[in-house]
């Protein structure tokens, strides 16, 4: 199956200035060298520590932030150094539901003219027309016609996100990168979204990009997992092969992390020591095997740290700082990804 998106050692510095002249001294490697793909229909969970660089990645991916290196493959066409011009007509099929409504959402406008902007923009019908869409998205997100008179302010947060939701789906699109659209909201709220946006994938074929730190949310959400840490990705696998048999040292830590629901039973926890390498002067080796000071660390200084398919549909970074030695030499034996 031809993949909706494609996204390959994808790159995303942001210069760092400094001195007299304040002449670039370095770079902050938000993303640096990320690989992936998403079949139609499919939702790819994306986790990972807050600075990772996850929601550059997904802001890089709808080309709100330009990329240095790498492609982005959308529906089978290279956007990757689109302008804004030629990306227009592809915001259609391209749509982002950001993490806090407050802050997305314009408080001047009327739910009914933020519903409408994306519409008047690619030019959708007439003013009947346009009524009748804002009318039939609110309704297909849980709320009523009658929110299009009011404000944002006026909703609670989740209602906010449900407007949001609504504003990415108005144009039919085929793929929306969710920021950590669950993040701000109550937990009661929480399974609210995410069984929406199940729902909305089901009948309108979408595909997701779900972006967040809660394993515990993705799981709930995902096909399949991928695991960022300092930006690159460490582990990919389906949602319940990373839960049930994790390789990598950080995602065993981060799944140790979710919360046990039965209090009768006891969960080891791994605390992770030292302290997340900075990306303005990141390790020249293994990252993680650098924060928690593995004596193999020097082995993996200019090393091949990519992904390598160790298993049918999981990969992991072929690091020996985070894998057990069965799996460290089935990663040596397999070839990198492309």
């Amino acid at each position: 199956m031809t993949p909706i998106l494609s996204v390959r050692d994808l790159k995303v510095h942001f210069p760092v200035s400094g001195g007299l002249f304040m002449r670039q001294t370095g770079a902050v490697r938000a993303v640096d060298g990320v690989s992936f793909d998403i079949a139609p229909g499919e939702t790819l969970g994306l986790v990972g520590e807050s600075g990772c660089g996850k929601s550059t990645l997904g802001k890089a991916i709808v080309r709100l932030t330009d990329a240095n290196a790498g492609s982005i493959h959308f529906d089978g066409r290279d956007i990757t150094r689109f302008g804004r011009g030629a990306m227009r007509p592809l915001r259609r099929d391209i749509q982002m539901i950001f993490q806090d409504p407050v802050e997305s959402l314009n408080a001047r406008h009327s739910v009914r003219e933020i519903l409408e902007e994306p519409l008047i923009i690619h030019r959708y019908g007439g003013a009947a027309a346009r009524r009748a869409r804002v009318d039939e998205v609110l309704e297909r997100v849980g709320l009523q016609k009658a929110a299009a008179d009011r404000y944002p302010f006026e909703f609670s947060g989740g209602q906010r996100q449900r407007i949001g939701i609504a504003r990415a789906i108005a144009l039919q699109p085929k793929l929306i990168i969710c920021d950590e659209p669950v993040s701000a909201l109550d937990v009661s709220v929480q399974s609210q979204v995410l069984n929406l946006l199940l729902e909305l994938q089901r009948d309108m074929g979408l595909s997701y990009l779900f972006i967040a730190h809660d394993l515990a949310v993705v799981k709930h959400i995902s096909d399949r997992v991928a695991v960022m840490y300092l930006g690159k990705m460490v582990e990919m696998a389906g949602a319940d092969a990373i839960y049930q048999n994790p390789k990598h040292a950080y995602t065993k830590a981060l799944l140790s992390a979710i919360p046990e629901p039965d209090p009768t039973r006891v969960k080891d926890r791994i605390l992770l020591e030292g302290d997340v390498p900075s990306p303005i002067d990141p390790p020249k080796g293994s990252a993680f095997g650098h924060r928690i000071q593995h004596p193999r660390y020097q082995e993996t200084i200019g090393a091949d740290l990519s992904l390598r398919e160790i298993e049918p549909g999981h990969w992991v970074a072929a690091d020996p700082c985070c894998l057990e030695l069965a799996d460290w030499e089935k990663a040596t034996g397999m070839a990198a990804v492309v």
